[in-house]
């Protein structure tokens, strides 16, 4: 389970509620209109993998090649938002440290570790995410190629998609703004055959700030 504290350390926007992440897991969290959503890399150097789907419709989720369609490119900027297949707004970038992401790798996954790298029964990250889902009536099959956060990608002249090391440092963050009611997951990735986390599996925290502010206990 994520280990979660609220508090007041932000009276000005609202209550925060702070999620370790796990090395190698997922967490999710509900979302209303106007909350920030905060992923920060601990200790550096961690990808994590976001998913979002709307809390009232499931099949309204992100989706990873529209959102580079209607973007035009293959990254998310500041003031980007995160969109659906039909092209809606779900969360919104507000403030990045690291300006570098991903926006072209499926989620990691036992079969990809099978097939790619030789390994037998590992759980990546879309596994990881299916059990965060699971409380949520949210399964395997759709859980979508995500955000990867942090992940440091390149496509090469050969057209060849390459992984490198990720450029964020202990601390670096992304906030998004959510635009509706939302469930989202957020693995911390679970990547160890290849440059995706730097060559370690460290956690990654969310920081859920509220968009009202909490109500005075009595």
């Amino acid at each position: 389970m994520a280990a979660q504290t609220s508090d007041a350390e932000r009276p000005e926007v609202g209550s925060t509620t702070r999620i370790e992440i796990a090395p190698s897991s997922a967490e999710a969290v509900e979302l209303a209109p106007g909350d920030l959503l905060r992923v920060i890399d601990v200790e550096g150097s961690q990808v994590a993998d976001l998913v979002a789907y709307d809390a009232h419709d499931h099949a309204v989720s992100f989706s990873q090649g529209f959102t580079r369609l209607l973007w035009d490119r293959v990254d998310v900027r500041l003031g980007d938002s995160l969109l659906s297949a039909g092209g809606d707004a779900l969360l919104t970038v507000v403030e990045d440290t690291v300006g570098v992401h991903d926006l072209l790798f499926p989620p990691c996954n036992t079969m990809m570790y099978e097939r790619v790298f030789g390994v037998s029964g590992k759980t990546g990250c879309r596994e990881h995410l299916t059990t965060a889902l699971a409380p949520y009536g949210i399964g395997f099959a759709q859980v979508t190629d995500p955000f990867n956060v942090f992940m440091h990608t390149r496509i090469g002249a050969d057209q060849h998609m390459t992984i490198l090391p990720p450029t964020s440092r202990p601390g670096d963050q992304l906030t998004l703004r959510a635009e509706r009611e939302l469930v989202v997951a957020v693995s911390a990735c679970a990547g160890d055959t290849n440059d995706c986390n730097g060559g370690r599996l460290t956690g990654i925290r969310l920081e859920v700030v509220r968009s009202v502010p909490a109500t005075p206990a009595e």
